[in-house]
């Protein structure tokens, strides 16, 4: 058999066709070896089609009625049933299941209640909780304030905070099981006269008038001892009808009556860790503060969240039928700019990687 020989420059040429044919099908990147997966089409996103319904929320609310009745809002509780009619009328009308305890801000009636005035208790409820159909409202209203005793004894230390906080603490047929809680306090001062600051203490103050506060009169105290009392879960608010801080024109008609007046820090702080509504007391009527509490029992739902980071564009949102563009994501939180109501049918379309 012949031999045959390549010559060198035969031999060059196919071991170049050799690694060019071999590098088509691999990359180099430094001392790694990669394979080329440009022609593989990427795994398919997943479509997710869902729908919800802003669940109904539970509508009972128990309200907690806190008056002062120190000598100073004298002039303000002959108003105040009358102020208050609007309100009165909204619970007449509501389909909330509601019930209301009243108390004042003096300590010697810390856990007790005034007795409603013309009222028949409603399926065996003590005379001091206001239901529904007990009678006529505004008649159990005005008599019953009008029936208030006024200064005297420790009326002048008044404390909102501390009676709520003694009240829940008690607990009592005041208080249902799952149901909201509101309390209102109206006053025309702060907790303790001053809110436990020296220097707001008037001229005309009585002697005494600055007390320091107590562990009971802090607003995060309160807030603790609600969820102590009824749950971490607890609809919550504290609603303070007030002299607002910085309302000097206020501030200055309350201090003609018989006792200087007070704007209430410590209360409009509760009121804002709590959410709750703040409203002056120089209004000629409460309801435009007080009708806003009912806002507050309904069920609402502010964000979603999805089965993971839409694909960007995807997401696709309906609010009773109708696509909307009023929202944000953020991770997985699909966000509203506004509470959508129970009842709310929520319909979502959107990709997942």
């Amino acid at each position: 058999m012949k031999t045959q020989y390549l010559y060198p420059q035969r031999l060059l040429a196919c071991i170049l066709a050799f690694m060019a044919v071999s590098c088509a099908k691999t990359q180099f990147v430094g001392d790694e070896i990669k394979q080329d997966t440009s022609s593989i089409d990427p795994s398919p996103s997943k479509v997710i089609n869902s729908t919800e319904i802003v669940a109904t929320g539970n509508k009972q609310v128990d309200f907690l009625l806190v008056l002062d009745d120190s000598n100073s809002m004298l002039p303000e509780l002959k108003k105040l049933s009358s102020r208050m009619a609007t309100f009165v009328s909204f619970l007449e009308a509501s389909q909330i299941d509601w019930q209301m305890c009243v108390t004042t801000t003096r300590a010697s009636n810390f856990g007790t209640y005034l007795s409603w005035k013309n009222y028949s208790p409603v399926g065996g409820a003590p005379a001091y909780v206001l239901r529904k159909g007990g009678g006529d409202l505004n008649t159990i209203f005005t008599s019953t304030i009008d029936s208030v005793t006024i200064g005297g004894g420790d009326s002048g230390d008044e404390r909102a905070i501390k009676s709520a906080y003694v009240s829940f603490q008690n607990l009592g047929p005041c208080y249902r099981s799952g149901a909201a809680v509101s309390v209102i306090a109206i006053s025309d001062e702060d907790e303790r006269s001053v809110g436990g600051d020296p220097s707001k203490v008037k001229a005309k103050d009585a002697a005494g008038s600055y007390m320091p506060l107590e562990a009971e009169d802090m607003p995060l105290n309160l807030i603790s001892r609600a969820q102590a009392s009824f749950g971490a879960g607890l609809r919550f608010t504290f609603n303070s009808i007030i002299v607002k801080p910085g309302d000097t024109a206020c501030e200055a008609a309350q201090d003609i009556d018989t006792s200087p007046s007070h704007p209430a820090y410590v209360y409009s702080t509760m009121s804002t860790l709590t959410d709750g509504g703040i409203g002056s007391i120089c209004e000629a009527d409460y309801s435009g503060n007080l009708n806003t509490f009912k806002d507050k029992i309904v069920n609402s739902l502010t964000q979603v969240t999805l089965q993971c980071e839409p694909v960007k564009g995807t997401l696709k949102v309906k609010i009773n039928g109708a696509v909307v563009s009023n929202f944000k994501t953020e991770k997985k939180l699909l966000k509203f700019a506004k509470s959508l109501v129970e009842g709310t049918r929520i319909e979502l379309v959107y990709e997942c990687p």
